[in-house]
């Protein structure tokens, strides 16, 4: 119960900066595109080469996409403990059209995927032909901690490791930019036995906060509901809503359609939808022009 419920400053937490909490839920690894030779673990969020040797080209992809309308997403890959110093694979993201070549052999790096080798340089291309596009980044390997950011409108990443961006991704230059993408899937590559990592998506996983005007990997926006409120107001948001039971409400421009088993007074100015109740003593609802 609460007397006063602002659901303004419920839905700000979803404004620049990331919320405190976890609001959402861990993206987890493809089962269903795991290559032979990878186990995962930690509820699909860990996968680990256990039988590829030297230049094993296989990957697995998460079974969520991230799509163009989803805004700037950042994640984090813990490198796993016990592989090597140097990793010789690709950590990054795959494309839509990459996404079904995840166990035919090929590395994670061409029809428009981005990835950072552990060596300290980055491979991408647009079309099936491979292309090392920039050398002299950091290397990573065994305990270190990746960090991305994609803006999926256009195919830029940026990365850093261990708390330090290669580039800033509030106000800096893209790391790399591929071209665009129905979707785009963070991908995880060992290839050496031992070689692998943990897909981090929420902010109670992260090591390093998420940077400024930009959203967790695993964020989802919260659906509100209440019980129960003796006074709300609701002053121009436009998501639905559902009240068990209400004694004083008060909308003014809501667009969509609001249900209560039981109001005692409702007043809506401009509402754009139909409302419905078990039970109101008094309604009032006024279309503005």
């Amino acid at each position: 119960m609460s007397l006063l419920i602002m659901r303004g400053a419920i839905l700000a937490q979803g404004g620049a900066a990331a919320p405190p909490v976890d609001i959402g839920t861990a993206w987890q690894l493809d089962t269903t595109r795991r290559p032979t030779g990878y186990t995962l673990s930690d509820g699909n969020q860990t996968v680990i080469n256990t039988s590829g040797g030297s230049n094993y080209q296989r990957w697995v992809p998460t079974a969520k996409a991230i799509l163009p309308t989803g805004g700037r997403r950042y994640w984090e890959v813990l490198c796993a403990p016990g592989g090597a110093a140097t990793f010789d694979g690709y950590l990054g993201v795959v494309s839509a059209a990459q996404r079904e070549e995840f166990n035919t052999g090929l590395n994670p790096i061409t029809l428009g995927s981005i990835g950072w080798r552990g060596t300290g340089a980055l491979w991408s291309s647009n079309t099936a032909s491979f292309a090392q596009q920039l050398t002299g980044l950091p290397t990573f390997g065994a305990g270190d901690v990746l960090m991305f950011v994609i803006d999926p409108t256009n195919g830029r990443l940026w990365i850093g490791k261990n708390g330090i961006w290669r580039d800033d991704p509030v106000s800096g230059a893209a790391t790399w930019m591929a071209a665009a993408s129905a979707a785009f899937h963070p991908q995880l590559q060992g290839r050496n036995p031992g070689d692998g990592g943990t897909l981090r998506s929420l902010p109670s996983q992260f090591s390093y906060p998420v940077p400024s005007g930009i959203t967790a990997l695993g964020y989802l926006d919260p659906d509100l509901r209440f019980f129960e409120a003796a006074a709300f107001l609701e002053i121009g948001w436009d998501r639905g809503l559902s009240v068990a039971g209400a004694s004083f409400w008060i909308s003014r421009g809501g667009g969509q359609h609001l249900t209560g088993a039981d109001a005692a007074l409702f007043l809506e100015q401009g509402g754009g939808r139909g409302g419905t109740w078990t039970q109101a003593n008094l309604y009032i609802e006024v279309e503005l022009p």
